[in-house]
């Protein structure tokens, strides 16, 4: 049994998203893969996960005796985490793992690092396995608004909302003509989700207002014509977040010399990726400054 989930850029609403904002997400071309062949040991799984370059970073055997899992190497965190995660899929189909012999290999096709979703696309994969609502495995796992849940299984940009009445997700045309000026670039370091997440609740805004702002501008951005255009919502939506999170936008505080466009924050500001405007000889400002992991548009989503 196989199952892939994509991979997810989260465009716009950073943060914002989490209480209802209008989000543009592109669905990734990179993907992760599960794959799931039963054995004859039963109560027994083992685990095997290999990076994008095909090299094992992650193996274990877990056990369940007395429906409590345990696992035989020493301890770490990312086996604490499956057991979560296995305990979450039990609390949602209960009796999915009685008497089951198993092995789990997943596969990346992009670096755990990047923060285009290792996390997302298990839980997607995993549900797909037990038949479960991923959204609610994601709840009881890693929290977060779900909008990279939603990423899992499309091909093409969406839009998405939550709100107290659920979710809301619509396929966009969003194909911008100038993208062959748009390029992302990994900062070298995965941010803490969780973390950030918490220094954004612990800040006092009037969000409904930041909100209409937001949406407003993202509605202009699926838009936009222009490079031009699209670079003037860009820094628009960034002073936006900024003020929000009280964090210095990453171009004024880290290439404020980068004259050819301009800089957006991806995701948890501070690391993962950025969105950058230019064009090919224009990134030579970048690799000189030692970030040479620059992807064009096209060559990363869909």
């Amino acid at each position: 049994m196989k199952y892939k989930s994509n991979g997810k850029i989260l465009l716009t609403s950073e943060y914002l998203v989490l209480d209802g904002a209008l989000a543009l997400a592109l669905p990734s071309k990179l993907s992760q893969n599960l794959e799931v062949k039963y054995t004859e040991n039963k109560n027994e799984i083992n685990w095997i996960s290999y990076d994008f370059n095909g090299e094992i970073w992650f193996s274990e055997c877990f056990v369940l005796s007395k429906d409590k899992f345990s696992y035989k190497n020493k301890k770490n965190k990312y086996s604490d985490k499956l057991i979560s995660i296995f305990n979450g899929i039990e609390k949602l189909n209960e009796g999915v793992f009685s008497n089951l012999g198993a092995e789990f290999t997943t596969r990346l096709e992009f670096s755990k690092n990047w923060g285009l979703g290792s996390s997302s696309t298990l839980i997607n994969n995993l549900s797909l396995w037990a038949k479960i609502d991923p959204y609610d495995l994601l709840d009881l796992t890693f929290k977060g608004s779900g909008y990279d849940i939603a990423c899992c299984n499309k091909i093409n940009p969406i839009t998405y909302v939550k709100n107290k009445n659920g979710r809301i997700i619509k396929d966009v045309d969003f194909n911008p003509s100038f993208k062959e000026n748009l390029f992302f670039i990994y900062l070298g370091h995965k941010q803490d989700t969780s973390e950030a997440i918490e220094n954004y609740r612990s800040m006092s805004n009037d969000i409904n207002n930041i909100i209409q702002k937001i949406n407003s501008i993202n509605l202009s951005i699926m838009k936009s014509n222009t490079l031009n255009e699209f670079e003037k919502l860009i820094v628009a939506h960034e002073e936006i977040i900024s003020k929000t999170i009280n964090i210095e936008p990453i171009k004024k505080r880290l290439f404020s010399d980068y004259k050819s466009g301009v800089i957006k924050s991806l995701g948890a500001w501070g690391g993962d990726f950025m969105l950058v405007t230019g064009n090919k000889s224009s990134m030579s400002y970048f690799s000189n400054r030692g970030y040479d992991e620059i992807i064009p548009y096209k060559d990363l989503v869909y």
